[in-house]
C-alpha cells in the first residue's frame, strides 16, 4: 500500500471510529473478529451521503439547475458502496464542488483523496483538487479504501472497471476512439447499469474491444449504439462546418474549437480529433477551456486577467466557471489571453 492509500484508509476508519459510541462496541477476542466488528459497524454508521450532481439548464426559468443524477464517477463510487454492504439510500445530489456538512461526500469538495473532520463528522471522498497533476478517480480512491478495510476483494474485473472510470473521467481515451465509440463502451456506457459493465469486463480486458452483434443484443445495447454513431457522424459534420467557418483559432497552447452556447454538443470528444482544445463558452454564464496535452498557465493567465479572472484550473488541463455570479470575462477577452 503506497502512502497516499494508506493515509486514505486510516482517515476513512476515522469516520466509524468518530461515530461508534464506545471504543468497547470493537472489543474482541481475536483480530479477525475485531476486523469483523469494525466492519459491521462501517456497515451501520456510514449511512449519509452526498454526490456531485450535474448542473443543467431550466429553459423555463433561464437559470443554472442542479439535476438529481452523477456521473459515471460518481456512479461507480456509490455501486461499489453498495457492493462493500453499505446502504446509500440517504442520499443528496449537490453542486458540483460543494460540501454538505455532517455526510459522507462523495466526488466533490476539492480534495485529493479522503479528508475527514471529526468536529463537523464530515467526510470528502473525492480527486478535483485544482492543483494536483494525480490522474485518480473518486471510484478508485473509494475502490482501494473499501479493499484495504476488508469491505470488498479486488478482482480483475473490478481492477477493469476503476481503471475504465478514471481513464474516462481523466480524458485518457486516446481522442480516435470517438470515431468508433458506436461499437465500444466507451460511446455507450452511460447506458449500461453497473451490473452489466463489471460483466462486460469479466469478458474482456480492454474499453476498446469492439461488441459482437451478440453483446449489443445481450446488453440491450443496439439502439443506443446506432443513436452514438449518428452522433459521432453529426459532431464530425459539424467540426467540418465550424473549421470553415473560422471558429477555430491559433493560441500558444495549439489550436482550439470555439464552441459558443454548445454548438458542438460532445466539445471535447469531437474537437481532439483534429485540435488540441477547446473553448466551451456559455455568454455571462459560464466557460470550460479543456486541453488534449498541453498545460495551462494558471499564474500567467491571473495575470493578464487581473480581476476579470474566474473559476478555477483543475490538473494543469482544465480551466472551469459555472458559478452563480454572472461571467464577466467575454469570449474574445478569454481567446485573447490564450494567445
Amino acid at each position: 500500500m503506497n502512502e497516499k492509500n494508506f493515509e486514505n484508509s486510516r482517515n476513512a476508519a476515522e469516520i466509524t471510529l468518530n461515530k461508534v459510541e464506545s471504543y468497547e462496541e470493537l472489543n474482541a477476542l481475536t483480530e479477525k473478529k475485531g476486523n469483523e466488528k469494525f466492519n459491521d459497524k462501517t456497515r451501520e454508521l456510514w449511512k449519509e451521503f452526498a454526490v456531485s450532481g450535474v448542473m443543467g439548464f431550466d429553459k423555463e426559468t433561464k437559470q443554472r439547475k442542479l439535476q438529481p443524477y452523477t456521473d459515471l464517477d460518481g456512479r461507480t463510487t456509490i455501486e461499489l458502496l453498495k457492493m462493500a454492504g453499505i446502504n446509500v439510500a440517504d442520499l443528496k445530489y449537490i453542486e458540483p464542488g460543494k460540501i454538505e456538512a455532517g455526510k459522507i461526500n462523495l466526488d466533490t469538495g476539492d480534495k485529493l483523496g479522503v479528508e475527514y473532520d471529526k468536529t463537523s463528522d464530515t467526510a470528502i471522498f473525492d480527486h478535483h483538487v485544482s492543483d494536483s497533476k494525480t490522474v485518480t478517480s473518486t471510484a478508485e480512491v473509494m475502490y482501494n479504501v473499501l479493499s484495504d478495510l476488508k469491505l470488498i476483494k479486488k478482482n480483475e474485473a473490478l481492477d477493469r472497471v476503476v481503471n475504465f472510470v478514471t481513464r474516462m473521467d481523466n480524458k485518457k481515451i486516446p481522442a480516435e476512439e470517438f470515431l468508433k465509440s458506436g461499437k465500444t463502451i466507451i460511446g455507450i456506457q452511460r447506458h449500461l447499469d453497473f451490473e452489466k459493465l463489471l460483466n462486460f469486463f469479466k469478458d474482456h480486458e480492454s474499453p476498446f474491444d469492439e461488441l459482437t452483434p451478440e453483446e449489443f443484443e445481450k446488453y440491450g445495447l443496439r439502439e443506443p449504439a446506432e443513436k452514438q454513431q449518428k452522433i459521432v457522424d453529426f459532431s464530425m459534420q459539424k467540426l467540418e462546418e465550424m473549421e470553415n467557418a473560422g471558429k477555430v483559432v491559433n493560441t500558444k497552447y495549439g489550436s482550439v474549437v470555439i464552441n459558443v452556447n454548445n454548438e458542438l454538443p460532445v466539445g471535447s470528444s469531437a474537437a481532439y480529433i483534429r485540435h488540441d482544445g477547446i473553448i466551451n463558452f456559455t455568454p455571462g454564464k459560464s466557460f470550460a477551456v479543456t486541453m488534449k496535452e498541453n498545460d495551462l498557465n494558471g499564474a500567467e493567465l491571473q495575470e493578464r486577467l487581473g480581476d476579470k479572472f474566474q473559476g478555477k484550473i483543475i490538473r494543469g488541463k482544465m480551466w472551469i466557471y459555472n458559478e452563480q455570479e454572472p461571467l464577466k470575462i467575454s469570449i474574445d477577452e478569454l481567446i485573447d489571453c490564450l494567445k
